[in-house]
């Protein structure tokens, strides 16, 4: 194990890039205003991906999961590149659907 914080990258990262790692660790772009709506506690993993490999995560359970890596720089790219470029989640189109179809679909910030 090399020891590499994930911290690290993550407090490097601008506001984009950490809505960005909000998407890709749950499925949505900002934390739901009622905190009691956070079922889960953000957790990183370890995986036995191959090494300096791309991270995944898992949303249902609000998981980064990263191989081992060689520095924090690499890291920090792999992580960038994948919260930037795995669009195939997310979450708040269906709930800004689903609270408009029950009626309570205030604009809000611009957004129905």
């Amino acid at each position: 194990s090399s020891g590499i914080n994930a911290e690290y990258g993550v407090n490097r990262f601008s506001n984009e890039d950490r809505v960005a790692l909000m998407r890709f660790v749950s499925g949505r772009s900002r934390l739901p205003s009622d905190i009691a709506d956070v079922s889960q506690r953000f957790q990183v993993m370890k995986t036995d991906k191959s090494r300096d490999g791309l991270p995944t995560s898992q949303t249902c359970f609000f998981q980064l999961r990263l191989p081992d890596y060689s520095s924090e720089i690499i890291m920090e790219e792999r992580l960038r590149y994948a919260i930037h470029n795995c669009r195939s989640i997310d979450a708040d189109n269906y709930m800004l659907a689903r609270n408009v179809e029950n009626g309570s679909g205030a604009v809000e910030d611009g957004i129905i």
